[in-house]
């Protein structure tokens, strides 16, 4: 099995493509299915499924459970914000050095997964709940621009008019260092001297720009995880990968959804 290079940069130490063990010989006297006929008349040979490899139902059951803790933590998130709001704070701290973790680890473990995706929830949950408060309505409307952004990625996908190249993982993967870095100096000056970044924050014609920009970006981090679980199920990778793959997913769905947030409420003043 030839080993899989992945574009996406929360895959690229997945560790897929390595040997797998090699299937032990049938007991004596089993029936074994004959060899395909050939010859004129004949149809070509269907490719042979991978032994107990990743399917896209995997893919699908992963992501969906993961959503779902992240949707319980989101809920957590939402209820003690307006109490403790160092908690998103927190959160937010925490999963990012857990995704650095996620990321750079050459097996995928689940309970860091799921761990990741608590994390997550109650930062996005304490997120939400601050833009919900300032502006009415914005977290249903960042929501289903989500849901549309991710459904005109995939058909791009799909008809082939986007796919992934190491030069898209490069400008994503800068793209969100430097999100994230904005980020983190934002809330430094917030603290030091009560004042904030312009470009990340204010209403202004540049700052709007910024947004869409960084939007745009975002949005195709989901081109770079449907091409890695196209060729994951394509090439057989085990099947703990869909933790992977969901873990992909989960990023570039919140990535998306923050921006949305930030987005919409620039609009809005």
């Amino acid at each position: 099995m030839a080993e899989l290079h992945s574009s996406n940069p929360a895959f690229t130490r997945s560790g897929f493509g390595q040997t797998r063990s090699p299937v032990p010989p049938p007991p004596p006297g089993s029936w074994q299915p004959g060899p395909w006929p050939q010859g004129p008349g004949f149809p070509p040979a269907p490719p042979a499924p991978p032994r107990g490899g990743l399917t896209f139902d995997d893919v699908v059951m992963h992501t969906l459970g993961v959503f779902a803790v992240m949707l319980v933590g989101a809920g957590v998130g939402w209820y003690l914000s307006p109490d403790s709001p160092s908690i998103a704070l927190g959160a937010a701290v925490a999963a990012l050095a857990l995704s650095l973790v996620i990321s750079f680890r050459s097996r995928i473990s689940p309970p860091l997964v799921v761990l990741f995706a608590a994390l997550e929830g109650l930062f996005v949950g304490g997120v939400s709940r601050f833009y919900e408060s300032a502006f009415s309505g914005i977290v249903l409307q960042a929501l289903l621009g989500t849901a549309l952004v991710f459904v005109a990625m995939l058909a791009a996908y799909r008809s082939g008019r986007l796919r992934a190249t190491p030069r898209m993982a490069r400008i994503i993967t800068g793209t969100l260092l430097g999100v994230v870095l904005l980020g983190i100096t934002d809330l430094v000056v917030r603290a030091v001297s009560g004042s904030h970044l312009p470009i990340i924050n204010d209403a202004s014609p540049l700052g709007i720009l910024f947004s869409v920009a960084v939007l745009a970006v975002a949005s195709l981090q989901f081109i770079l995880d449907f091409d890695y679980i196209e060729r994951a199920v394509a090439n057989g990778a085990p099947r703990e990968e869909a933790w992977r793959a969901a873990f992909g997913l989960l990023v570039g769905f919140v990535w998306v959804y923050l921006e949305l947030l930030r987005l919409l409420s620039k609009l809005r003043q």
